[in-house]
């Protein structure tokens, strides 16, 4: 199957949590490619495409940060507002359910990275349309 690491960091909801994994990450020239946070009333969720994510879940785990590692897929399309409509419509129109999504720019290519509901299914219905996933990217 044709996924990525993605990492979810548990950050307290308190003044510096952000900047103590920043701080570390910058430490070690530990690059951040795509990030999003999500909240609650009790915690955030941090979750990170870096330039070494072993490297990151091994450093924020030594900081006492907790760190899961997902699966996600990783589509690469054109930069436009048609490519990216299109292939939400394409996994959507085939039954996947995306419980989240975010992007970020890499090669003057949109990368969606999205947490579907069924990674089988996605990855399948992904390859079966011919979207382009991106592989590994340790």
């Amino acid at each position: 199957m044709k996924t990525i690491k993605q990492l979810s960091v548990f950050l307290e909801n308190s003044q510096g949590s952000l900047k103590k994994i920043l701080s570390a990450l910058s430490n070690q020239n530990i690059e951040i490619q795509a990030a999003s946070v999500a909240d609650t009333n009790d915690y955030g969720i941090l979750r990170l495409i870096t330039s070494d994510q072993i490297k990151t879940c091994r450093l924020l785990s030594d900081i006492g940060v907790l760190v899961n590692v997902n699966e996600v897929l990783a589509v690469s399309i054109e930069d436009s507002m048609a490519a990216f409509a299109s292939t939400v419509a394409v996994l959507s129109d085939n039954g996947v359910e995306i419980n989240y999504l975010y992007t970020f720019t890499k090669d003057a290519k949109l990368v969606l990275i999205i947490r579907p509901a069924d990674l089988e299914k996605a990855c399948a219905v992904a390859e079966a349309n011919g979207l382009t996933l991106i592989q590994g990217w340790e």
